[in-house]
């Protein structure tokens, strides 16, 4: 009882904040939160997946894209744009119930291994990342989907065929919504034949990865007939991986270079690959530069996001009260989320003779650690499939920690 009243408050202050961030932040619209908004525009007014610029930081350039953004969360933008008449603060407020949905769904997939008290600590580590909620971004949208699939995946009792239906159906969204997360598919395909082993499961692994590719096929398929060639469901890949290897390039050449040849989304989505793995065989001590800087840009909380101009500012440029302290409130709130992080990191090193019992929660932060170091992003907010993972290794550590404490007051009681 004493818990279950903890859970409850901890998660009405953390739906209440969110709540407040829908309600006060109006989404701010540059670069991928203006790209969303185009295709979901359009897709709701017109019925055509389109958008008519691609915003970066380093330049822009108007046309017809087709495929620089996933459907996932360009689909559910564009329903709520339908329902609340293109109200970007609708999509912020859907979104808040999602985030705290998704707290639950951690809370519940810690209750595998760990009792409600402890459980409540992961909870509580989810529930101070609050920063997405208010960002036309997919984040919240993508992570409702991924935390829903790996609570019945991780769970005991949700093993029937309805229940492995829902998960393929679920990571076919996820993959619709961040292409880049097709890494994940051989580890879940092995995790549902060798969980326990037999003909069995071997069948429902086929079977899940067959669902979750009728999913996907008919986006592919449309790729194909749009692009005339295969694209993995969007054109942005290319640029993604110039980005995140920090060449010394501007991005403007190679635009003006697509410009002067007359590229299309996808040649220019090759020319980006192109020139970094040319620069990178030409240059290959730049990959591992590139690679520490992707490292540090993980603890610099102003560029995690660009926090400051969609979080910070539209908050401290109301110079109310309320809003202020409401960006403060979710600034600290957010640099706790950071300490959650180092501690869950540490927690999984030291408790690693449990890997076995933990491989699904071990795998996930190890898969997208060494695709975001070895060859991605710079963007930390690609990580954040692994935080959920970290605030489970934190409670984790918190359960031992309550162990250790126990023990030595026990001694320090029979010494007197």
């Amino acid at each position: 009882m004493y818990i279950k009243k903890w859970l409850i408050l901890v998660g009405a202050l953390g739906l209440a904040l969110r709540i407040a961030l829908a309600l006060t932040i109006k989404p701010v619209l540059i670069y991928d939160s203006l790209e969303y908004h185009q295709y979901a525009k359009n897709l709701a007014t017109e019925h055509r997946y389109y958008a008519n610029i691609l915003n970066t930081p380093q330049g822009t350039i108007s046309g017809k894209f087709y495929s620089l953004r996933a459907p996932g969360y360009v689909f559910f933008v564009a329903a709520v744009y339908k329902l609340f008449n293109f109200n970007t603060q609708a999509v912020c407020l859907i979104q808040a119930f999602l985030d705290f949905v998704s707290g639950i769904f951690v809370y519940l997939i810690a209750r595998n291994w760990l009792k409600p008290k402890h459980s409540f600590y992961a909870f509580l580590g989810w529930q101070i990342l609050l920063v997405y909620v208010p960002m036309l971004m997919s984040e919240a949208f993508f992570m409702f989907w991924f935390l829903f699939s790996l609570w019945i995946l991780a769970g005991t009792k949700r093993t029937g065929w309805s229940w492995l239906s829902l998960s393929a159906l679920s990571w076919g969204i996820i993959i619709l919504t961040k292409p880049e997360m097709i890494i994940f598919v051989p580890l879940i395909f092995c995790y549902l034949v060798l969980k326990n082993y037999s003909r069995t499961s071997l069948a429902k692994a086929v079977v899940w990865l067959t669902i979750m590719t009728i999913t996907i096929l008919p986006w592919l398929w449309r790729e194909k007939n749009v692009h005339n060639r295969f694209v993995w469901i969007t054109t942005r890949g290319g640029m993604t991986f110039f980005d995140g290897n920090y060449l010394p390039i501007e991005k403007r050449k190679v635009f003006a270079i697509a410009d002067k040849h007359n590229l299309d989304e996808a040649e220019l989505d090759t020319l980006f690959y192109q020139l970094t793995f040319n620069y990178l065989k030409e240059h290959p001590r730049h990959y591992f530069k590139a690679a520490l800087k992707r490292l540090a840009a993980m603890f610099e909380p102003e560029t995690y996001n660009g926090l400051g101009r969609f979080f910070l500012m539209p908050l401290l440029e109301k110079k109310q009260t309320f809003t202020t302290a409401l960006a403060f409130t979710g600034y600290f709130l957010f640099l706790g989320s950071k300490l959650i992080m180092i501690i869950g990191l540490v927690s999984a090193i030291l408790l690693f003779r449990r890997f076995k019992e933990l491989i699904l929660i071990y795998f996930i932060p190890i898969l997208i650690l060494l695709f975001h170091f070895a060859l991605f992003h710079a963007k930390p907010r690609y990580l954040i499939p692994a935080y959920p993972c970290l605030c489970i290794f934190f409670a984790l550590a918190m359960e031992r920690l309550g162990k250790i404490t126990c023990v030595k007051i026990k001694d320090q009681k029979d010494k007197n």
